[in-house]
């Protein structure tokens, strides 16, 4: 029976030794392909910065980290190196005595949901030309987001066995979903217009090719469908992405009377927490409305000045 080989010292391995086995074990805890891919991106990245990391784990992470150039970066790298410590720690690798994340917290990033009114959507889709193909699936995958909030790394997935124009609905598969469980999401009527008019006009042998599906019958890739957004964006004089679409279903649903529990379940939130992000934003517009009323004044006979509304920095 052959005996186990003797474990090396963490300061004796290599980056090749422990970051496979890591991405390996992550893969089969059945993260998305595109998660996969992150987690390798920056092992790779912080690998090859700080070949040495073995040696000084706690001064080297910290370095990586403190290179970031945005609290966006930062609580990335933070996320992805925390979960890769835990993991050497948890398999026997690394057993210093202070984890290399040991008293450090994310830091608070500054909201990146952009606030679209109507009247910015409406000219959002006028941008968009009809006239030919790409135009079509570009007006089908906007209406689509904002009639749920999809996801853009989902939307591309989309297949036409995920879409049912009788019962008016899509359906997001496990495997590709963010937080890789299943939701059937309602589609609006101009919705299901537009993806059928989309289908139509799709060749004959593009049956197993994505809904949104570029002019060969390839799958769109996130960064392509993005930068499609942003440019009709521009024509209008916005600045967005395809994710700001998801931020503008979800306020409006809010603000059309969907409570938030309806809006957690359509958007795919594991828990309230980010929900409540988008509720928060629509007591601001509740509170402008009200006090834009002026309610009491109309019954009281008094006009006083508006207060100003702090917002805190």
């Amino acid at each position: 029976m052959c005996a186990l080989p003797i474990r090396k010292e963490f300061r004796e391995l290599q980056a090749e030794d422990v970051i496979p086995p890591f991405l390996l074990f992550k893969q089969a805890t059945g993260i998305a392909p595109r998660t996969a891919k992150d987690y390798e991106s920056i092992l790779k990245r912080f690998s090859k910065k700080h070949p040495d990391f073995m040696d000084h784990p706690r001064e080297r992470t910290l370095e990586f980290l403190t290179s970031s150039k945005s609290a966006v970066a930062f609580n990335l790298k933070y996320a992805y190196l925390k979960v890769f410590f835990d993991w050497l720690t948890l398999e026997g690798y690394y057993r210093g005595a202070v984890h290399p994340l040991a008293g450090i917290k994310k830091r608070r990033a500054a909201s990146r949901i952009v606030e679209l009114e109507d009247k910015d959507l409406r000219k959002l889709l006028d941008a968009v030309d009809g006239a030919h193909y790409a135009g079509l699936r570009d007006r089908a995958g906007i209406l689509l987001s904002l009639d749920t909030g999809i996801r853009p790394g989902e939307l591309v997935q989309l297949l036409p066995a995920d879409y049912n124009n009788e019962k008016g609905e899509v359906i997001v598969r496990a495997e590709v979903a963010k937080t890789r469980t299943p939701r059937v999401l309602p589609l609006s009527p101009v919705t299901v217009q537009a993806i059928d008019k989309l289908l139509l006009l799709r060749p004959s042998l593009w049956r197993s090719a994505p809904i949104f599906a570029g002019e060969r019958g390839k799958a769109l890739q996130v960064p392509t469908w993005s930068r499609r957004i942003k440019v009709y964006g521009q024509k209008v004089g916005l600045d967005i992405t395809a994710y700001c679409l998801r931020h503008a279903a979800a306020i409006t649903l809010l603000r059309h009377g969907a409570d938030a529990f309806t809006v957690q379940r359509i958007l795919g939130h594991t828990t309230m927490q980010m929900t409540r992000v988008y509720v928060n934003l629509n007591n601001t517009d509740i509170r402008d409305a009200h006090a834009a009323a002026g309610v009491l004044a109309s019954l009281t006979g008094s006009e006083t000045a508006p207060m100003k509304r702090c917002r805190a920095l």
